[in-house]
């Protein structure tokens, strides 16, 4: 071999080596991006967590703040009752006068918590406001129309609290059967 093949083959060695080295290089590079990648990808994963967690504890904290400052106000109508049932009252009309005093009171705390009290007697019955106890059977007045309430509905700020427990009306039913056996 001439000395020209030997310098080109070891011009050809230097260069494999060169690229290999910076194949290498170009390797080891990429995985420690991916590493820091990973790091990152983890540490934001903590972070959603850690929020999750935030948010769930500072909801039960509000939820727990609206329901005591209900029942702060709910507390003074509990004290009112417990006056009236323990005082004593010389006559019938003295007694009434001081449980008119209380519904009063009782209603100006609804109205001030913006909660309403619906009476849907003579309405059309509405499954989303209103449960059925029961039917009663009256042939002058249409199907379907609340004919009594058993316990009042309520909303609160328009939305619906309770619905009203009531007694619908409907038709008498009539068999083919019973009918049959009349005409026999």
């Amino acid at each position: 071999m001439s000395s020209d093949g030997k310098a080109g083959d070891a011009k050809n060695d230097a260069d494999n080596r060169n690229s290999e080295e910076e194949s290498i290089d170009e390797i080891s590079l990429l995985k420690q991006e991916l590493e820091d990648i990973k790091d990152k990808f983890a540490r934001s994963m903590a972070d959603l967590d850690n929020y999750k967690k935030r948010v769930e504890r500072d909801r039960d904290q509000q939820n727990l703040k609206s329901k005591g400052l209900a029942i702060i106000s709910f507390l003074e109508v509990i004290e009112i009752i417990d006056k009236a049932s323990n005082s004593e009252y010389p006559d019938k009309e003295s007694a009434l006068n001081g449980i008119e005093g209380i519904q009063k009171f009782t209603q100006s705390f609804l109205k001030s918590m913006k909660v309403e009290r619906f009476n849907p007697v003579g309405e059309s019955f509405d499954f989303r406001f209103h449960e059925a106890m029961t039917t009663i059977i009256k042939d002058d007045i249409e199907p379907h129309t609340i004919v009594d309430v058993i316990q009042a509905g309520y909303l609160i700020e328009g939305e619906l609290l309770r619905p009203a427990k009531v007694v619908v009306s409907k038709k008498e039913e009539k068999n083919e059967q019973k009918e049959e056996k009349k005409g026999e």
